[in-house]
């Protein structure tokens, strides 16, 4: 990892986006740009995917159960199907996930970028990833580090070059 390079960190629910920073006189000269340290340059949360279901939907299921008995007829009333709800928040938020990354690669423009997901939902969003910043992608991890102290993400991503 050199000066520059940018680190992104994201799961469900948050994203953390961090730059290469000089970490000493040398590495700010060139001398030894891979002294670095990394400053948390944007941060994310995506609320939506924090949301119970019952917090978007209001009818739960076995809240009629009694249904309609009118004219000796009884009908079964409300099962409260899901409706693929969960599924279809989760793929918006990949999306989102996917274009805030591809917005975070262009806007800075680094000569390659580092990754880390979740292993659940890495390709969903690799998919999504604008071409161009797909192709300065340098290492991505199948893990989620958003609780990683940024300390130890360079050494992280070392490890695993090495």
């Amino acid at each position: 990892m050199r000066v520059g390079d940018i680190v992104i960190v994201s799961n469900l629910g948050e994203m953390k986006i961090y730059k290469a920073e000089p970490r000493d006189l040398e590495a700010e000269a060139g001398l030894k740009p891979n002294n670095v340290k990394l400053d948390l340059i944007d941060a994310k949360d995506y609320v939506v995917s924090h949301w119970k279901i019952q917090d978007i939907v209001t009818d739960e299921a076995g809240q009629f159960k009694g249904g309609s008995q009118g004219r000796g007829e009884f009908t079964q009333g409300s099962i409260g199907h899901r409706h693929e709800l969960e599924k279809r928040v989760e793929a918006e938020v990949i999306d989102a996930i996917a274009k805030d990354i591809s917005d975070a690669v262009e806007a800075n423009n680094p000569p390659k970028w580092f990754l880390g997901l979740p292993e659940t939902i890495y390709d969903r969003v690799i998919e999504k990833v604008s071409p161009s910043a797909k192709e300065k992608l340098f290492l991505g991890l199948r893990k989620d580090l958003t609780k990683a102290d940024k300390k130890d993400l360079v050494g992280i991503f070392k490890k695993k070059l090495s």
